[in-house]
Formats: C-alpha cells, structure tokens, sequence
C-alpha cells in the first residue's frame, strides 16, 4: 500500500461564480478548511472538478494553484482526454509541476465506447505510462462515461507497468474484481470512488478512497479511515452507516449540484455549477439546509 493514497482523498470542486468564471480564490478558502482536516489529499480536474467543462487554460490554472496550497498533502490531478495526443499534451504542460505532482488520473476515453476494447485501454494507457514523468492512476466512471470500463483481464495485465500504480474505481461491481486481478502486484491500489465501496475497499485490504462527500464532511470522512486503520473496525463501520444516511440527503441528492449547495451552506466556496448544468433551485438547497440543521451540522 502507497502511504500516499493512504485514507481520504477529496476529489475537489472547481469553483465557479454566478456567470460561469473560474473562482480561484475559492480554491483557497476551500483547502484551507480541508486542510486543517486529517484528510490524506486532494484530487483536482476529476468529475467533481467538472473538468469536462474546463478549458486546458482554465485546467492548467487549477493546478498551478492546487500545488501552491496542497502543502504535505497527497496531489492526484486529472489529466484524461478523448484521445492519446490531448492526453499527453495536458501531461507535457503540467510537467514542469511534476516534483509537486504525486500522481496522475486518467479516466478511460468513452465517445466512441464500442472502440474502447481491452486492447485499445491497454495500448493508451501503456503509452500514457511510458511518457508521463508522473505515476499514473487509471480512472474507471462507467456511470458517467458510457459504461466505459478497463476489463479485469487487462488491469491485470497494465499493473505490470512500474508507472502504473493503482485504479481509482468508480464503479458499482468491479472494484473486488480488480482487487483480484491486480493481487499479485504489491505496490498497486485499488481506490475507492465513492462512499458506498468505500468500506468494501478497506474491508478488502485497499487503502481508501476518493470520495466527493470529503468536500464538505472531510473530519466525518477521514474518521472512517482512521478508525479502520486503528483496528476499531466496527466503530468504523457504525460511522459509515450513519453517514451514508446523512449524505442521502444533503450533497449526495443530485449529483454536482446539491454537492456544491452543501458544500456553500456549510461555509466553503464551491460557487455555482457550470452551465448546461444547473444549480440547485431555492427550494432544494432550504430543504438541504433542513437536513444539515437537523443533523447538528449546520
């Protein structure tokens, strides 16, 4: 296990004001709350990151400023493209952040699914690996990347490259599979990405996870982590189930949205979603608050 990947890793929102602009004096307002947190580290341009949204300027912007605030913190930057040229130009432009950079994610290209064989990822991700000067994670969202996913047989396959070291899955069913098809490499993670596999990864033997509602519960989440790893297993397991109920409710409700009207309620500067996504309507972000009130957050 990477101490590195080791606990919660959030997986942080870009910030962005009522027309859209990119607030990057929200990002520090946001680490600094993080970072008096037991979190183990920050992923920026993930899904959470609405990077998909982000032109390459804008990109480059976020992670210039995620290396001036990470501090001791683990840094994971998202660098995937729809195709192997962008992918690398993206890692080319950042390299000059590589000493402050830990590790790369790449999400699986998705456009054109019925082209992503097993063969294809293979030959990506082999010549991502062998270009970056930067670890590089693989990235699996099915969920929002047309069922896209690396097959089982060709992790196992990508886990021989020294400069692939883990998966950070997003999943609802591979995460055990890819457990078992990475267990002969000893220096590669299987990442949780999101709370609900989070308690079946460490149960598994991984290291945690990379999970949106760290954004605004980071101490709720990273006491799952601490507790599990201090043997006190069943508390662990208590808290979680508590939290994933609190979580319904609040910023996991819908998506982007109601994670980043959490997030605004309790005092971060998460801003507004980029259009075509829509931010949450009053009504929805007052029943929210309700939640966080009655919950003793708020």
């Amino acid at each position: 296990m990477n101490n590195k990947l080791r606990g919660i890793i959030i997986p942080s929102v870009t910030p962005f004001d009522e027309d859209g602009n990119l607030n990057i004096s929200g990002m520090e307002i946001n680490f600094s709350k993080w970072l008096e947190t037991d979190i183990a580290g920050f992923m920026v341009l993930g899904t959470n990151g609405e990077f998909v949204s982000l032109a390459d300027d804008e990109a480059y912007a976020v992670t210039k400023e995620a290396v001036n605030l990470k501090q001791d913190r683990t840094l994971i930057v998202g660098v995937g493209r729809e195709s192997l040229v962008n992918t690398i130009n993206f890692i080319d432009r950042i390299s000059n952040f590589a000493d402050d950079i830990d590790f790369i994610s790449v999400v699986t290209p998705h456009y054109f699914a019925g082209s992503m064989t097993g063969s294809a990822l293979y030959d990506y991700y082999i010549r991502i690996a062998d270009f970056s000067p930067i670890p590089v994670l693989l990235y699996v969202a099915p969920t929002y990347n047309n069922n896209v996913i690396v097959p089982p047989s060709t992790l196992t396959e990508l886990a021989k490259h020294p400069n692939i070291v883990g998966v950070k899955d997003t999943s609802k069913d591979q995460l055990v599979n890819y457990m078992i098809a990475a267990r002969d490499k000893e220096n590669f993670d299987i990442l949780a990405g999101s709370l609900g596999t989070l308690m079946t990864d460490l149960l598994f033997g991984g290291p945690g996870g990379v999970v949106s509602a760290a954004n605004y519960f980071p101490q709720e989440c990273a006491d799952l982590t601490n507790l599990f790893f201090s043997g006190k297993i069943s508390e662990s397991i208590d808290n979680y189930i508590k939290l994933q109920k609190l979580i319904k409710v609040t910023g996991g409700k819908s998506g982007i949205a109601s994670l980043k009207a959490t997030m605004n309620l309790l005092g971060y500067e998460a801003g507004y979603t980029r259009l075509p996504v829509q931010s949450l309507p009053k009504e929805e972000v007052e029943k929210i608050k309700q939640e966080l009130i009655n919950s003793g957050k708020l």
